[in-house]
């Protein structure tokens, strides 16, 4: 007898289970936020809600990134925020809703940035699979880059190796450089760049960067490409 009874218990604990599969409720599925490009970040926020019937541990995983050349963005979840390399678990008690966002900083260079985190069950027995979408859009008069100001940059030699050279056209220039990755995560930044002069690149990997050139109050000036071989 106790043994049907702990069959029946197994089969109805089951059925419960399965009666939970992709009961989580994203609101809403695809988050748009804008702002200013001189914005420090723009936040795009969506929420998840448990209606499984179970506590849930939640994996997710960064799925496609689309953002504009000097762009970085974090994934925030109620264990924190997180860069491009991360993949964290987050759990949902039961009947609990939690804010998830993205938070996307454009560094004062418009355009439009997408990404899609994927979410899935990381608790035996129950399956969820799901995306979430995140857009935003920077803007705003004081984002654009200065007529003509890009054409007065000029860099050389292209592909670089070691030491890559920084032409202004305007002999009186005063500002910064910083070079993005293709990902938009910052790895070098000179912050008293003069008209002309070299920067040392040879510590990069190979691959796509940007050097993004700002005035000495912050102004875009030139977001241009090069590559490291």
């Amino acid at each position: 007898m106790m043994k049907k009874l702990a069959i029946l218990f197994t089969a109805l604990l089951a059925c419960a289970i399965a009666s939970g599969q992709d009961e989580i409720w994203i609101n809403p599925d695809t988050a748009y936020a804008a702002a200013d490009a001189t914005a420090a970040e723009i936040e795009a926020v969506s929420s998840i809600y448990n209606a499984s019937g179970f506590e849930l541990d939640v994996d997710w995983q960064w799925n496609s990134i689309e953002l504009p050349p000097g762009w970085s963005v974090e994934f925030c979840e109620n264990n924190g925020c997180f860069p491009i390399s991360a993949d964290t678990i987050f759990s949902l008690n039961f009947d609990e809703t939690v804010p998830v966002s993205a938070i996307f900083h454009p560094n004062g260079i418009p355009g439009t940035g997408k990404v899609i985190i994927r979410l899935y069950s990381a608790s035996p027995g129950i399956h969820i699979e799901e995306r979430l979408i995140f857009i935003a859009t920077a803007t705003g008069p004081n984002a654009t880059v200065e007529n003509g100001a890009d054409a007065g940059i000029t860099l050389f030699p292209i592909p670089v190796t070691d030491e890559l050279t920084v032409v202004a056209a305007d002999a009186n220039f005063k500002g910064s450089w910083t070079v993005a990755d293709a990902a938009g995560q910052t790895v070098l930044t000179r912050a008293d760049a003069p008209p002309s002069g070299h920067l040392d690149v040879s510590t990069l990997p190979p691959g796509m960067y940007f050097l993004i050139v700002r005035t000495e109050v912050g102004r875009l000036v030139a977001a241009k490409k090069f590559s490291v071989q």
